[in-house]
């Protein structure tokens, strides 16, 4: 006879083979057991990632400051856009590097005819667009100056209705209120 099967005589009995028949003579309660502790793992489980940090809230009352819009408008466009700079910073240093080879060539007097006329009308071009955009810059300051004024008028327009309203719903009833007690115990 092997150790392994179940003998009364052999007190050192295989757990599987005592599992296995175990489940045989009694098959709804294993299902039952079988049951109850994946039910417990579940809930431990659960608690474990339950204490956690749980997942941030998002206040959609709350509005965002101009700086946090202008942070989050930024890291939207900012893979879209990044190329393009890198390009216009790649145009202007080699624009740049053409002027300053074209200035050296002005002080050493080695330009051509035909540089020089070169020369004067990208200096005109500059002053004329220097010009346009002083102005431009001058009409955006006036349009921004007009806004910003317009906006406090509002703003000061909504805080003094806001103002009047608490003061209709909250400090006038708890006044009358108090005025009333007053009356009664002085009176």
């Amino acid at each position: 006879m092997a150790p392994d099967e179940p003998t009364p005589h052999n007190p050192a009995r295989n757990p599987k083979s005592t599992f296995l028949e175990y489940v045989e003579n009694n098959p709804v309660a294993a299902v039952i057991q079988a049951l109850a502790i994946g039910f417990a793992v579940g809930m431990v489980v659960r608690l474990i990632e339950g204490s956690r940090e749980k997942a941030p809230e998002i206040d959609v009352k709350r509005k965002p400051t101009l700086d946090e819009a202008k942070f989050h408008l930024g890291s939207l466009l900012l893979p879209f856009l990044w190329p393009a700079w890198l390009k216009a910073q790649e145009g202007y240093g080699k624009s740049a590097e053409t002027v300053r080879e074209a200035v050296g060539k002005v002080k050493k007097g080695k330009l051509t005819k035909d540089g020089k006329a070169r020369l004067k009308q990208a200096e005109d071009w500059a002053e004329g667009l220097a010009e346009g955009l002083a102005e431009a810059g001058k009409k955006k300051a006036k349009d921004l100056e007009e806004w910003v004024e317009r906006e406090a008028g509002q703003l000061t327009e909504a805080g003094k209705k806001k103002v009047e309203e608490w003061v209709e719903k909250d400090i006038l009833p708890a006044a009358e209120c108090g005025w009333k007690k007053l009356r009664k115990f002085f009176g």
